[in-house]
């Protein structure tokens, strides 16, 4: 989280030397539904074509595969099945980070403003089940990671008013493998927490059941306000 607040600290050092801004707000899929939040800063000189734009999104996940068998908790069945037989809640989120530099084309001749758009990443993944009818001797299990990324793609927008324009984004991501930190509650309430971290010998087979972000694309479609 420190690494992710130096990023932060850094965009807005950056958009302070900015003569423009826009609020920007949009909706659709990141792996899974979701919407973003975010500022981009225009304009540091005139003539460079070139924008920032930090952003805050959240998006839903399928946190644990159906088709994964893991046998600490699961034994010989999948997930899927596991998690009908003995009625279980799972949930999941994203909440992902981004900073990016925008490089506006000029000369297209094309009634959109098009910015291919570069950047890094840092993401909050989290997820788990419960057992609300008391059914296993796990009252609930959640499983956490933090990791950094990569992304690039292309922002896309049309001017609906002077100051006010519809954006499309469409782009992709990629994360980094990172520890996971996992806490247990059972019946009693007592918690038991584990961190397992790539190179552990159970890695990868619980990298299998828990579907922490690699490849992310995403569509979204929303709306920005400049100033």
């Amino acid at each position: 989280m420190k690494k992710a607040v130096v990023v932060a600290f850094a965009a807005l050092l950056t958009a302070a030397m900015a003569q423009k801004f826009s609020v920007e707000a949009g909706a659709g899929l990141y792996g899974n539904l979701g919407g973003q939040l975010a500022v981009v800063a225009e304009d540091f000189t005139p003539g460079l074509p070139l924008g920032v734009r930090l952003g805050v999104g959240f998006a839903q996940s399928d946190a644990l595969d159906d088709g994964e068998a893991y046998s600490p908790v699961t034994g010989s069945q999948k997930w899927g099945d596991y998690k009908k037989n003995y009625n279980l809640s799972e949930w999941g989120q994203n909440i992902t980070l981004s900073l990016d530099v925008l490089y506006k084309v000029a000369g297209l001749g094309l009634p959109v403003e098009v910015a291919p758009y570069a950047g890094i990443r840092y993401n909050l993944f989290s997820g788990g089940y419960t057992d609300p009818q008391n059914n296993i001797a796990v009252k609930s299990a959640s499983v956490s990671t933090n990791q950094f990324g990569f992304g690039a793609g292309v922002r896309l927008a049309y001017p609906l008013m002077p100051n006010l324009s519809l954006v499309g984004d469409l782009g992709a991501d990629y994360y980094l493998n990172a520890c996971f930190k996992g806490v247990r509650e059972d019946d009693s309430g007592n918690k038991t927490e584990s961190t397992v971290c790539p190179g552990d010998n159970n890695y990868d087979s619980l990298n299998e059941w828990v579907t922490q972000p690699e490849w992310v694309f995403k569509l979204r479609v929303g709306a920005a306000y400049r100033f």
